[in-house]
């Protein structure tokens, strides 16, 4: 796998939780499409499901840095909620922090061209890039109850509006925190939610899947109608996932650079 993409760097303020704004360069990616990537079974999968697995993509060569940027970012976070345990923060017990899209450590995150395919089959001819982030339960923490992410508003039919693509830069097991989904719900107007007892939402659904995979997989789903969450991190080390954001249509004019 090589680098596969092409585009523009324009300036843009960022920020990571506890570290204030800081202004760094932004690149709109053109990532290259690859046919045969994904098998014909792995498309009905994807769609029928809302969800699809694919392991071990990316080996420890690649992965070794990444582990070592995302230790310090969580490093860096834990750092400032000490200094100031009043801050606001999006999720308590997770480090949530957007990544460079020009960051060459981040690179195979957002140009495998696993991606490109996914996201046209997905979502059509007309798409982008539109994120980079890292989600980081702490032991104890990252439990979610069950949304899909475009809530109100969730659409069971026609072409998807978003696909995130989470990268598995730890191993997800049963006890750090793994994502879990409920498969088929995209193409589903009731909420699953409805069948559990009320107030009970973030507890077990008799129809989820924990999704358990090896270092360097990646899990594409539809973010914005599939219902799923985080779950709690039992283990003694923080679980650390990187996200790709892919939207259906083109970039918002905000993410174009102007022609001189």
């Amino acid at each position: 796998m090589g680098a596969l993409a092409s585009g523009y760097e324009f300036s843009v303020s960022v920020s990571l939780i506890g570290c204030g704004r800081v202004r760094q360069q932004r690149r709109i990616l053109i990532v290259s499409r690859r046919d045969g990537l994904l098998t014909a079974g792995q498309r009905e999968s994807l769609e029928r499901d809302g969800y699809l697995l694919v392991p071990s993509l990316l080996d420890e060569t690649v992965l070794t840095p990444m582990r070592a940027r995302l230790d310090e970012l969580v490093y860096q976070a834990l750092v400032a909620w000490d200094a100031n345990p009043g801050q606001a923060v999006e999720e308590r017990g997770v480090v949530d922090a957007a990544l460079g899209l020009s960051d060459p450590d981040f690179a195979p995150c957002r140009e495998h061209p696993l991606l490109a395919e996914a996201a046209a089959a997905m979502l059509g001819p007309d798409w982008h890039l539109g994120g980079l982030g890292l989600r980081a339960p702490l032991p104890g923490c990252g439990h979610q109850g069950l949304h899909p992410d475009y809530f109100p508003g969730q659409r069971t039919h026609g072409p998807w509006r978003s696909l995130s693509a989470m990268w598995c830069i730890s191993a997800f097991t049963p006890e750090n925190g793994p994502l879990r989904v409920i498969p088929g719900s995209h193409r589903v107007a009731r909420s699953p939610v409805d069948d559990l007892a009320y107030g009970s939402e973030t507890g077990p659904h008799p129809a989820e899947v924990k999704l358990v995979a090896t270092t360097g997989s990646v899990i594409l789903f539809n973010n914005a109608d599939l219902w799923h969450s985080g779950t709690f991190n039992y283990s003694p080390a923080p679980r650390l996932a990187v996200t790709a954001a892919l939207r259906r249509g083109r970039a918002p004019v905000d993410d174009v650079p102007a022609r001189p």
